[in-house]
């Protein structure tokens, strides 16, 4: 451990750490775009610059190690010309659009821009990149918001490692592309969405957050994502009840700050009209348990041969202490018929592994075979 002075208040941190990272981890916000703490260091916004005593021009905090005895100012007059002007240059290639923004109050340059007071840029507006690019069901490329920050870059590389965007061309031609600029389909991209997840500004967004309310009119809720056993921590924004997106949350997690395309996409069966919400029970089984009191019998075409059949035709919900019920006796009826070997348990990818060892305790230390499979199919 070493120890270093940030704005007055000493700090003890890892040997290694930025003086950025050393900071925010002690409460003390220091302006940055283009850092992030899973991705490689940049330095290309230098919003995050900070004045260390025995230097004559300031640094940027992402890209100094902490070393013993450094003195930091993260707060100056100085300092808040320089970040103003840069705020500056970026307003001047950025649409001031912010009270339609779907990206609005969560958008760091809106935020720095507010906190520096910089309503408009001194600059003539240029507005150099028109692209807009809608090629996939799951986002949108809207390179007018880009500030080349290239955190979407550095995460497919280093985190996903497909490389299916790069920097293209040069100074205010410059751009984020896939190659040649074709749709994202064509490209080695995985859809997982990470670069919407590191993306500052409204540069890239989910489709499904399109017009769908501000941030501040969305409630958070934390979950666990069921699509494996990993146990990945997402954070859902809802609105109305209804999903509106899905990110990785902000806690602590196996999954750090990141989704696979799974997780993050793969809520829709939430909402499905056809998604079950309770167990069901055959109308015939029912009638003959004393569940329903209506002497129902299968017809001659089975509902597997109907192309979506309504359930409620075939079924009747029951409650879960009724259906573990029927399903244990069930059990023991076909042990007691046929041996324990004519039952056959199929475990699931979606569970964990403490609950498929459990499953399998089950089906060969109770029911008493050894017939368990697993379809690790997600």
């Amino acid at each position: 451990m070493i120890t270093l002075t940030i704005d007055g208040k000493k700090i003890q941190i890892e040997e290694g750490t930025n003086v950025l990272e050393a900071a925010l981890r002690n409460g003390i916000d220091i302006p940055h775009l283009c850092y992030h703490s899973d991705l490689s260091v940049s330095g290309g916004c230098r919003l995050c610059q900070v004045e260390v005593e025995g230097y004559d021009q300031p640094v940027t905090s992402c890209g100094m190690a902490c070393a013993e005895g450094l003195v930091i100012q993260t707060q100056s007059e100085r300092l808040t010309a320089i970040r103003r002007n840069l705020i500056d240059i970026f307003l001047a290639d950025h649409p001031l659009d912010c009270v339609t923004c779907d990206k609005a109050g969560s958008c760091l340059l809106q935020k720095y821009a507010y906190e520096y007071g910089v309503k408009e840029t001194s600059y003539i507006p240029i507005y150099s990149k028109t692209l807009y690019q809608d090629d996939n069901p799951f986002f949108i490329r809207d390179h007018q918001y880009c500030i080349l920050c290239g955190r979407c870059v550095r995460v497919c590389d280093e985190i996903v490692g497909v490389h299916a965007i790069d920097f293209a061309n040069r100074g205010f031609e410059s751009h984020i592309a896939t190659p040649y600029d074709g749709p994202m389909i064509d490209s080695s991209c995985v859809f997982c969405g990470n670069c919407v997840e590191v993306c500052p500004t409204a540069a890239l967004l989910p489709v499904s957050r399109l017009k769908r309310g501000r941030e501040w009119d969305l409630e958070r809720v934390d979950s666990i994502c069921g699509y494996c056993g990993v146990g990945c921590k997402i954070e859902y924004a809802v609105k109305d009840n209804e999903i509106i997106y899905a990110q990785a949350s902000v806690q602590e997690s196996v999954n750090g700050s990141f989704l696979c395309t799974k997780g993050r996409y793969g809520w829709d069966f939430a909402v499905n009209p056809e998604r079950l919400t309770q167990p069901m029970v055959r109308r015939d089984l029912a009638y003959s348990l004393g569940i329903s009191t209506e002497n129902w019998r299968l017809p001659k075409v089975s509902p597997l041969d109907i192309d979506k059949p309504d359930v409620d035709d075939y079924f009747i919900p029951v409650d879960w202490e009724t259906a573990y019920e029927i399903v244990s006796s069930k059990l023991v009826d076909i042990v007691k018929e046929s041996g324990p070997d004519a039952i056959v348990g199929l475990a699931s990818a979606r569970c964990t592994n403490e609950e498929n060892y459990l499953f399998q305790k089950l089906m060969r230390a109770v029911i008493g075979t050894n017939n368990v499979d697993h379809c690790a199919r997600l």
